[in-house]
């Protein structure tokens, strides 16, 4: 579904939630790589080679990009879940409006919205919080102490590599539960009427 912006001339368009899931996985991958590990800290004399990119600029800015890159791609790989699953169930046209403002929804925050209201939507055990209290807990905790910093003018600082691997894991937890009520693989090969 593409948008215009004739102010500013661009066209927007979806990202395939597909390529998200992609590079969450090659980053992922990357941060138990040691070698790609022991490339941070060596200051703007060494350039980083990420699986995407090389990056000449200070390490705090480059794990801010990749831990908001993550971010983006996991609200934006829920609500594609959310619309997938909703349009095999045929109940897509009355919920629509609500994916494209999940704030709608009624809940305080980001979090109440996304995780738990907009996946029920689909059906209440999806909810994180059906799904488990405690990582609905600790996505609370994220939010408020990690993603919300991060896009509202705060960058990592300190050069925390290690740290970025934790919140990759915990980002890994939330795409178990993603999986527990979406199958991607449904999406590349649906089932036959």
């Amino acid at each position: 579904m593409q948008k215009r912006s004739e102010a500013f001339g661009l066209t927007l368009d979806n990202i395939p939630i597909i390529n998200l899931r992609n590079e969450f996985a090659r980053y992922y991958n990357a941060l138990k790589d040691d070698r790609f590990l022991s490339q941070f800290g060596g200051g703007l004399d060494r350039p980083i080679k990420t699986p995407y990119m090389i990056w000449y600029g200070m390490d705090d800015d480059l794990i801010t990009i990749i831990l908001q890159r993550a971010i983006l791609g996991i609200e934006s790989y829920l609500s594609g879940a959310v619309y997938f699953e909703l349009g095999m169930k045929s109940q897509l046209k009355n919920n629509i409006h609500l994916l494209k403002n999940p704030f709608d929804l009624g809940g305080r925050g980001t979090v109440e919205n996304f995780y738990h209201r907009l996946p029920a939507l689909v059906d209440e055990k999806n909810s994180l919080k059906s799904f488990s209290q405690d990582l609905f807990q600790k996505t609370v905790l994220f939010y408020k102490e990690v993603r919300n910093p991060v896009f509202h003018g705060h960058n990592i600082s300190g050069g925390n590599i290690r740290g970025l691997r934790r919140v990759f894991d915990f980002l890994a937890e939330v795409y178990a539960w993603i999986d527990s009520w979406h199958n991607l693989s449904e999406i590349f090969s649906p089932k036959k009427p």
